[in-house]
């Protein structure tokens, strides 16, 4: 396993204390979640770099990284339930990623590919990362944020299955 790979998986170590410091429902465990949630960020920024600049870009990277970060956006979305975030948002959330990695992992199996993060996945996590921070300055406003990455989230599921179609479809 790679440099870049090692600093991956520092986001699911990241994604249970997420969830423990929310979960707690003290002021002190949301400063403790936000400082993760910008060691998560940092980190996922930095195993990008890492894998460019050493040229450490593999497979098994490519598989781990959008994984991570469904884990800890996961983790914070339910979390944030305890703060008063619909359960229902959490739910959409959960049955698009689970329809999109069970994708994922058909399309490995039988064509040994992944297809890589788009502009739209990568918009949706960093809305999301947006509007877990702003949460808790208004909570309507985190909330209608978090809907927004949502909606990212599902078009980015959308533009992958079109990526899919090309690889399935004979040339």
């Amino acid at each position: 396993m790679n440099m870049a790979c090692w600093i991956t998986t520092i986001r699911f170590v990241l994604a249970p204390l997420i969830f423990w410091q929310l979960a707690i429902h003290t002021t002190a465990g949301m400063s403790w979640m936000l400082i993760l949630l910008f060691f998560s960020g940092g980190s996922d920024v930095l195993d990008g770099w890492v894998a460019r600049v050493r040229n450490e870009v593999s497979e098994l990277g490519k598989a781990l990284d959008p994984l991570a970060d469904k884990f800890v956006i996961l983790a914070t979305l339910l979390g944030l339930t305890w703060w008063g975030l619909p359960i229902w948002m959490v739910v959409i959330y959960l049955v698009k990623e689970t329809i999109q990695v069970l994708a994922g992992w058909f399309l490995l199996r039988r064509f040994k590919q992944l297809i890589s993060a788009n502009f739209w996945g990568k918009s949706a996590t960093v809305t999301f990362f947006a509007g877990f921070a702003l949460f808790f300055w208004h909570q309507w406003v985190g909330t209608m944020v978090i809907a927004l990455a949502t909606i990212i989230s599902i078009y980015a599921l959308f533009t992958y299955y079109r990526v899919f179609l090309k690889i399935k479809a004979p040339k």
